[in-house]
């Protein structure tokens, strides 16, 4: 069983949303936030209640969005019409995608959003630490090779 899961009762709280329309919202959000971290579906996984958190979210902004219609308003033979739609353009904003990477981040050392730059094992330099261009030694001492 995934670690993140969310039904429709969970979004009653907060908007009124068809049961059917729900459950189709709920699946597309919890596939795009599977697609920037996966990490979300592993059984191990310690921030279950923090992903629910961000993702419900982006549902309840996607449900949010507006209708999609268009009002009119006229006056004194003057008239105006008023688009209330939004494009939906992506599901999470980049706040969000940051948030559920740097949540699989803190499972593991090393993971699809952690670099190694040098290539080696990670060795403890001091804080002042600094690299010697074109050298194999840090000017701390510590033999990078």
């Amino acid at each position: 069983m995934p670690a993140v899961v969310i039904t429709p009762e969970d979004l009653t709280p907060f908007a009124d949303i068809p049961e059917d329309k729900a459950y189709a919202m709920i699946a597309d959000a919890l596939a795009m936030a599977r697609l920037v971290a996966p990490c979300i579906d592993s059984a191990e996984f310690g921030h279950d209640a923090a992903a629910k958190a961000v993702i419900r979210g982006a549902v309840l902004r996607w449900h949010d969005s507006g209708t999609g219609a268009s009002a009119q308003l006229t006056a004194l033979g003057f008239s105006q019409t008023y688009d209330t739609r939004q494009t939906r353009r992506v599901l999470f904003w980049p706040s969000e995608i940051q948030q559920l990477q740097q949540m699989c981040n803190e499972d593991s050392e090393r993971s699809a959003w952690a670099y190694d730059m040098l290539g080696a094992p990670v060795r403890n330099h001091i804080t002042a630490c600094s690299f010697n261009v074109s050298a194999d030694r840090c000017s701390c001492g510590v033999v990078l090779v």
